[in-house]
């Protein structure tokens, strides 16, 4: 029988280092369900979509130990201009643009297996600047029907 349990958490990271944020755990506490993102931070490249200014493309690798398979059902997401890692709000009257890619290869991940998902971001922020954080958020199901999310902060810089 699986067991998830609504929360966040993160670990503080080097460039050089990947940002887990663990949302579904057992009944001991420890995580089941995970998101690694690579590289953390992304670096912002000029955009190749004549729409945005900036771009960022990353991998979320999404890890089941959960004691069946889990499906994924959505995947949602939100881009939000910063400076140092802390979320900036745009004056009244202005907001962030984007578009993003998401490339799956399938839905499901089987027990004690990862799954690769790459994201590639569009944007154009209010401030002219190209550092942001984009929150992801994942709706995934077990075989026995018990629900959950996962989530995970990217920095592109």
């Amino acid at each position: 029988m699986g067991f998830f349990a609504s929360g966040c958490g993160t670990t503080s990271t080097s460039p050089t280092e990947t940002t887990s944020t663990d949302a579904t755990t057992d009944a001991e506490g420890e995580a089941t369900v995970t998101i690694t993102i690579s590289p953390s931070p992304t670096t912002a490249t000029a955009s190749i979509d004549r729409d945005f200014t900036w771009s960022g493309s990353f991998v979320a690798t999404v890890s089941n130990t959960n004691t069946t398979p889990i499906t994924i059902n959505s995947i949602a997401a939100d881009l939000q201009q910063s400076s140092g890692g802390i979320v900036i709000t745009p004056i009244p009257d202005t907001d962030e643009s984007f578009r993003f890619e998401v490339r799956a290869p399938f839905n499901r991940i089987d027990l004690n297996a990862t799954m690769e998902i790459p994201f590639t971001f569009y944007y154009t922020l209010p401030n002219k600047g190209r550092e942001s954080i984009v929150s992801l958020s994942m709706g995934v199901t077990t075989d026995e029907g018990v629900t959950g999310a996962v989530t995970a902060t990217v920095r592109i810089q």
